[in-house]
């Protein structure tokens, strides 16, 4: 394994598709840097020479990648549920956001974006304000002796 930029790359994978394990870089992304660099897009990343992976290196400190790129993103959502505009309610509310339907798939969408509704009632969701995460349960208050007496003195009736 090579550790580049904060991120463990396989060495028995080739270049471009080593490369997408980083966030940020998908195949098309890689196979520029390839080109741009003269890297064969079939080498593997353990027959690379040193050289090549400092040229890697510094080629990728020039893109937005990894937790810059996930914080540039989470402060654009952030600001859309701010506002509150439509794509800003659907991502707070776990839905597609992008105009997809909601009737087949949404209850798969919000599993996938991890803001189920039983999570969030036991307080596992980090997306969530901490003033609600810390908000004591409802405790149900006990049934009154006359909706428990109820069903008993029907049937008694009933044989009288």
């Amino acid at each position: 394994m090579l550790y580049l930029l904060g991120v463990n790359l396989p060495d028995h994978k080739q270049v471009p598709t080593a490369l997408t394990h980083i966030y940020g870089i998908g195949i098309h992304q890689a196979q520029k840097i390839c080109h741009k660099l003269a890297i064969h897009p079939r080498c593997r990343l353990a027959h690379l020479p040193e050289q090549k992976v400092t040229e890697i290196s510094q080629l990728l400190n020039t893109y937005k990648i990894e937790a810059e790129l996930r914080r540039e993103r989470s402060n654009r959502i952030e600001q859309l549920v701010q506002i509150g505009c439509y794509r800003g309610d659907r991502h707070k509310h776990g839905y597609p956001a992008n105009g997809q339907r909601t009737r087949p798939n949404g209850k798969t969408a919000k599993k996938l974006n991890g803001r189920s509704l039983s999570v969030r009632s036991r307080g596992f969701c980090t997306s969530l304000p901490l003033a609600s995460t810390t908000s004591t349960p409802r405790v149900p208050s006990p049934p009154s002796i006359s909706s428990t007496l109820a069903p008993i003195t029907r049937l008694i009736a009933r044989f009288i």
